[in-house]
């Protein structure tokens, strides 16, 4: 029904903004990844979703495109509701989250206040090969996704976090090299940190 909402944001919550348009103020929930792209008093441009219940209309927004994607996957997902959706998306950034997702990361999933063992497993089971057309995970290639996983659970063994060792692998330019090299690659950009 909305596609996106283009006003002014006149407030922020905890877990939402309003947006005023025409003198009406729209409550719309969003991520934590949302609420810090916006300012108040300032113009924004938010995507959103509609939810449509019995006695309520609830919008739910997105600072882009691709996080509003994201989270209609998930919602498609069952057992896994908006404000699940929302929490997921609070607490990974898309890249990070569509990595878990990849490499099948319960581990971090589970992490998430709401999103328990099942959960992060029945994401995984329907999200896995969906991400990569729908989302154009780096090349969308089992290849890359092997690769990505290999280099994350060597950083881990090393000691850090899934967190910094996907952030390291997402900053990797040239993803095409020898499992060797993004390793030592992805330990040079940790380096840097």
């Amino acid at each position: 029904m909305f596609d996106y909402l283009n006003g002014i944001v006149t407030e922020k919550g905890e877990d939402y903004i309003i947006v005023e348009i025409g003198g009406i103020g729209y409550k719309v929930y969003v991520s934590a990844n949302t609420i810090s792209d916006v300012m108040i008093q300032n113009k924004a441009k938010i995507y959103t979703h509609l939810q449509v219940k019995e006695d309520e209309f609830i919008l739910y927004g997105f600072s882009n495109k691709a996080e509003l994607k994201l989270f209609k996957l998930l919602i498609s997902v069952k057992s896994v509701g908006p404000k699940a959706a929302l929490s997921l998306l609070s607490c990974f950034k898309p890249n990070d989250l569509l990595l878990a997702i990849g490499t099948k990361d319960t581990k971090s999933l589970k992490q998430v206040p709401g999103i328990g063992e099942k959960t992060a497993e029945r994401i995984i089971l329907e999200l896995r090969d969906k991400i990569n057309l729908d989302l154009d995970l780096p090349n969308g290639d089992n290849t890359t996704l092997n690769n990505m996983s290999e280099v994350i659970e060597a950083l881990m063994s090393l000691g850090y976090s899934y967190s910094e060792a996907a952030n390291a692998f997402s900053m990797i330019e040239n993803k095409e090299k020898s499992l060797n090299d993004l390793i030592k690659e992805a330990l040079k950009q940790l380096s840097r940190v």
